[in-house]
């Protein structure tokens, strides 16, 4: 009997050492299937790290898109996700309005196929381009801001379509954050001889990444805030964008500098989203 007693508290102590040392778990979603590798992951664990908390992260197994991802969080089975500004996400959720890649989703550089980027050469403003189809995902923030800037959007559930698709000349350009579009190239589109990333034009908008949270989940939202802001102060944060493999392209490949820049606007921010220091804002 005494045996069994110490048995029963030695595994209630183990249980309690392995919770104070690893924290609440935090379940993260793996959109498109890539969740251990995206951006948003990365910064997540950043600031958690910052957040003089004990949280720990954990990429869901389940693949899904955007929209999955909220009807998730939303039922409690994942606790938080990352996605481009929607302003009616604030119905439903609780944002972080810090922009985790500092708003270099908002410089959207196209895919295209081979025979497209010719025709790019010769772009010079908005009203040439739009003449120009895209393609994003459902669920995507950026797709009422080309729409309202006078592009056809064409769109699909999935990263993986769309390469497909513009490979086949769907649609026209495949606009993606300047961030990543070379390593969504590589990652799903490698097998095609006919699609490149564009070297002519870059679309830019006043946009940004932001996690969101369910409303009672203050701690979460509260520790996010505060390990961003000191990742962001300490300069971790600039040096995470520009060392991991879904954002240093924007600063050494994209030649962000040397192309046509279009601009557009978001016509669908708030009061809140205005407000973000220009501190978090990328400027080359």
């Amino acid at each position: 009997m005494i045996q069994y007693i110490y048995r029963v508290g030695l595994t209630l102590m183990l249980c309690l050492t392995s919770t104070f040392a690893f924290g609440q778990e935090i379940k993260y979603p793996n959109i498109d299937g890539i969740g251990k590798e995206s951006i948003g992951l990365a910064v997540l664990e950043l600031a958690l790290s910052k957040s003089g908390t004990n949280y720990s992260v954990t990429v869901d197994k389940r693949s899904v898109n955007q929209n999955r991802a909220r009807s998730m969080v939303e039922s409690r089975e994942l606790d938080v996700f990352d996605t481009g500004f929607q302003k009616d996400l604030e119905q439903r959720f609780l944002p972080i309005y810090l922009p985790l890649e500092m708003g270099l989703l908002g410089w959207r550089v196209p895919i295209v196929h081979r025979d497209t980027e010719a025709k790019l050469s010769n772009v010079e403003n908005l009203n040439q381009l739009t003449q120009f189809s895209v393609g994003q995902g459902q669920g995507w923030g950026d797709i009422p801001i080309l729409e309202n800037a006078g592009f056809k959007v064409v769109t699909a559930s999935k990263i993986e379509k769309l390469i497909k698709m513009v490979d086949g000349q769907r649609f026209d350009l495949f606009p993606l954050g300047a961030t990543e579009v070379y390593q969504f190239l590589e990652k799903f589109g490698a097998g095609s001889k006919n699609l490149i990333v564009d070297s002519n034009v870059t679309i830019v908008y006043p946009y940004g990444r932001f996690f969101y949270v369910t409303k009672d989940h203050l701690k979460l939202a509260d520790a996010i805030t505060t390990g961003m802001e000191n990742a962001l102060a300490d300069g971790s944060l600039v040096n995470l964008l520009k060392q991991h493999p879904f954002s240093k392209d924007a600063f050494d490949k994209a030649g962000l500098t040397n192309r046509t820049r279009i601009d557009i606007e978001s016509p669908d921010t708030n009061e809140s989203f205005s407000q973000i220091d220009s501190r978090w804002w990328y400027t080359p």
